[in-house]
């Protein structure tokens, strides 16, 4: 990157930094209480109960729909009362007359296409659910998985699967479920077969081949309890699979509805030379792509596909929206001006001070609700872990309390390894006397330890381009202020900033960033811990130094005096199935010691010992703030949408994975 574009977007943040970051708080004093939301759980109530979605009024363009709608509901309560009537009254009328009700009501239901639109600088980098991670539409629409699990309602549903039994705590049994169909282009590939165990078995077992060899982002934690380690499969007939564990995992079916554990029609791997980063339709997902192209892509509902009980989110046949229109906009203003137009169905998470400011507009409606979530601060550890005073001073050199103040609307509290929504979170008090804001402090570290000169006066960040830069700036202000080095940002599209965070050693151009993690928010035992674990994320955003880092100079340099000769040796290391560091080797096995221990208090104590562990030791992953409430903003047709948080979740069948929210007028 050239001096002067560094330059310019230096200006071009600062800019908008200035303006934001001084005049953000200020926004919301003069707010006043939202009317048009939608609560979902009630505001912060606890995760892990029923939710109740609460309408509100329309008005305006809405009067076309809604009076459609009152004229549906006046003649299904027509037909109903007509039917109690013949009936002759009594219970068995009553349950006629609702049953008419609710026949009548679903079919007004069907129809529409659902206006999506993804943050992305370009159409997806890959089709392959088991190595691409950055579309999710394609995994969640055109795939199926196992099951889903609602973080709201504390329950699984039945996909792929329509039963599941722990026979013991290494023996899972899934029962797949009977005549699944793959959509048109998958059974011209596979002779229009059925879908059997072994296809489960096929695509559970081909994810670490993809992770190792064919560039997947798909995180070990999801699959490795199933499928390294000793562990193996078995099928017995076409509707069973048996899978022996490594050991015990007390996340195993969480795992398995995670979107990238998706099912895949392995005639179809085998034609592409093991990888469907070029094909399209490669699953038994509701929908499938219609088209594919430079400015978006087009999804209509799979004629294949399979009936369920109809139960949680599962409609009994198809889902209630008959196509997706994805459009591809990158630029947050023209995404955020698409969405209050009309143009848009969705648009995602907000925070407080942007739901009250869309307050009013007329094809809004927000969700709101409990948030479960983690976001971190991740040091490039080959860089940071030498100093621990360095690292010591960063931690000091974060207002947290500001940030939730400012870039949270006040509504926020401590992050932790363990998301807020489960029981083995650490207190707010334990988490402050971690979390402390000491600019002085920072400052007299920094500059005792030399910190400019290991730094060269610069610390590096990447950004993500298509997102809101004001937590990033806000954070990178404090670090200019506290330590007195300069910060310089990089914004990049989605697959660079990807490819930027997972770099090899040595490949790093970056000293932190900044992500969330919402690959396991489904999981009450594993969440945000993803981000420090060695066999998860802590190992990639690290760049190995949980497995050795330290030491990979001399397995990867020929010339290093120290050079391992031993390929097997070096090649066990660098794919990350050895772990060297002492560090490592001691934080694992906290883990696998944890995630092994089935009774839930016992594994909560032992999961609040390692969150402890983690923040006395302040390295590599910096726990930031997190939202207390979230909020979803959605077009005010969109109706049914499941609550907040499994509102955004795939896992939890979400946006893009629940069949039953429909689209009104």
């Amino acid at each position: 990157m050239s001096a002067l574009f560094r330059g310019a977007v230096r200006i071009q943040i600062f800019t908008l930094m200035e303006y934001e970051v001084s005049n953000y708080w200020k926004k919301y004093l003069g707010r006043k209480a939202s009317r048009r939301r939608v609560f979902a759980g009630g505001g912060a109530a606890a995760i892990g109960t029923a939710a109740l979605l609460a309408g509100c009024g329309v008005d305006g363009d809405d009067a076309p729909a809604a009076a459609a709608t009152a004229a549906a509901t006046k003649a299904a309560a027509t037909q109903a009362a007509a039917a109690t009537e013949a009936s002759g009254g009594g219970e068995a009328a009553a349950t006629e007359a609702a049953a008419a009700t609710e026949a009548a009501e679903d079919r007004s239901r069907y129809g529409g296409t659902f206006n999506y639109m993804y943050p992305g600088g370009s159409e997806p980098t890959g089709y392959d659910p088991h190595i691409t991670i950055t579309y999710s539409p394609m995994d969640s629409l055109t795939y199926s998985q196992a099951m889903m699990y609602s973080v709201t309602e504390n329950t699984f549903w039945g996909d792929g699967a329509t039963s599941w039994e722990q026979t013991d705590p290494e023996t899972l049994v899934l029962k797949v479920r009977e005549g699944m169909k793959w959509n048109p282009t998958a059974a011209d590939a596979s002779g229009n077969r059925s879908i059997t165990s072994e296809d489960f078995k096929f695509s559970y077992q081909r994810l670490p081949d993809c992770r190792q060899n064919r560039g997947s982002n798909v995180n070990q934690t999801f699959f490795g309890w199933a499928t390294e380690g000793g562990a193996s499969m078995d099928t017995p007939d076409d509707n069973t699979l048996v899978i022996h564990q490594k050991a015990p995992f007390a996340s195993n079916l969480h795992t398995l509805a995670a979107s990238s554990m998706a099912i895949v029609n392995r005639e179809m791997v085998d034609a592409n030379g093991g990888d469907l980063g070029n094909v399209q339709n490669g699953g038994a997902g509701p929908y499938v792509f219609s088209d594919v192209r430079n400015t978006g892509m087009s999804f209509e509902r799979n004629p294949n596909y399979y009936a369920h009980e109809g139960v949680g989110r599962f409609n009994k046949d198809f889902p209630y929206i008959d196509a997706y229109e994805d459009v591809i906009i990158q630029d947050l203003g023209t995404r955020e001006s698409r969405f209050l137009a009309g143009d848009a169905d969705y648009f995602g998470g907000i925070d407080r001070i942007k739901a009250d400011e869309w307050e009013g507009q007329p094809n809004v409606q927000i969700l709101e609700g409990p948030a479960n979530e983690h976001s971190m601060m991740q040091l490039n550890p080959p860089a940071w872990l030498p100093h621990p005073e360095l690292r010591k001073a960063m931690w000091k050199a974060i207002d947290y309390q500001g940030y939730i103040d400012v870039i949270l609307g006040g509504e926020g509290v401590l992050g932790s390894p363990v998301g807020p929504g489960f029981p083995a979170v650490l207190s707010q008090e334990e988490l402050a006397g971690y979390q402390t804001y000491d600019p002085e402090g920072a400052r007299a570290i920094w500059e005792a330890n030399g910190g400019n000169e290991i730094f060269d006066g610069k610390i590096v960040t990447v950004t993500p381009a298509w997102a809101d830069p004001i937590g990033v700036t806000f954070l990178g202000s404090q670090i200019e202020k506290a330590l007195g080095v300069e910060v310089e940002y990089r914004p990049l599209d989605i697959a660079a900033f990807i490819a930027s965070a997972n770099g090899h050693v040595g490949t790093k151009e970056w000293d932190f960033f900044v992500a969330g993690n919402g690959s396991l928010n489904t999981s009450p035992f594993w969440n945000g811990l993803m981000g420090y674990t060695p066999d998860s994320y802590g190992a990639i955003w690290g760049g190995l130094w949980y497995k050795g880092s330290l030491i990979a100079e001399p397995y990867e340099n020929p010339n290093h005096e120290n050079y391992v000769a031993d390929d097997e040796l070096r090649n066990k290391v660098l794919a990350g199935l050895e772990i060297t560091h002492d560090r490592a080797k001691y934080i694992q096995d906290l883990v696998d010691d944890a995630s092994g221990t089935l009774d839930v208090d016992a594994q909560n104590e032992k999961l609040r010992f390692i969150q402890r562990d983690i923040l006395d030791f302040q390295c590599c992953t910096i726990p930031l703030p997190i939202r207390s409430i979230e909020y979803v903003a959605v077009s005010n047709r969109v109706k049914g949408l499941p609550p907040v948080p499994d509102t955004n979740l795939g896992a939890a069948g979400g946006i893009l994975r629940a069949q039953t929210y429909w689209l009104e007028g």
